[in-house]
């Protein structure tokens, strides 16, 4: 059986992080909808640059 990869693991820790977080944005804090649409976003894109990372750093041969 294959090990995972640090990119693998943290595809499942930034999506269950940005679920959890958008739905305590939308449900908890009440904030308007652009605010939350930023937030979702910004967290979204760091996440996705980080994976990107993680997995460059994993594949460089």
């Amino acid at each position: 059986m294959r090990k995972w990869q640090a990119w693998n693991y943290l595809i499942v820790v930034f999506a269950l992080f940005w679920l959890s977080f958008a739905i305590f944005l939308i449900f908890v804090s009440g904030f308007p909808f652009l605010v939350i649409s930023i937030a979702l976003t910004t967290i979204g894109a760091f996440s996705a640059i980080i994976t990107a990372l993680a997995w460059a750093y994993e594949n460089n041969k």
